[in-house]
C-alpha cells in the first residue's frame, strides 16, 4: 500500500524528533559524567543522523573513563 505524503511527512518528523532526543540524551550523559563537553564533541554529536550511531555513543559514554575513551569515528 502506498504511503500518503502526510504519512511520509509525519514519519520524517517523528524520526527527526527521535534523533534530536537521542542527541540530547548523549550530551546530557556526557555532561553528567564529565562535567564539561568540548564544543568540538557537541558539534560532532549534533551532526549525527544515525540512530544506531547515537545508541552506540550512549552506550560507550556509560562506561568510558574519559572522553578520549570513546570512539568518535564515523
Amino acid at each position: 500500500m502506498a504511503q500518503t505524503m502526510a504519512e511520509y511527512l509525519m514519519e520524517q518528523g517523528e524520526r527527526r524528533g527521535e534523533t534530536h532526543a537521542k542527541r540530547e540524551a548523549v550530551l546530557k550523559l556526557l555532561r553528567f559524567r564529565f562535567n564539561t563537553v568540548p564544543e568540538s564533541v557537541t558539534s560532532r554529536i549534533t551532526s549525527i543522523r544515525s540512530l544506531s550511531r547515537l545508541d552506540a555513543l550512549f552506550e560507550a559514554a556509560l562506561t568510558a573513563q574519559t572522553l578520549d575513551d570513546i570512539d568518535w569515528g564515523h
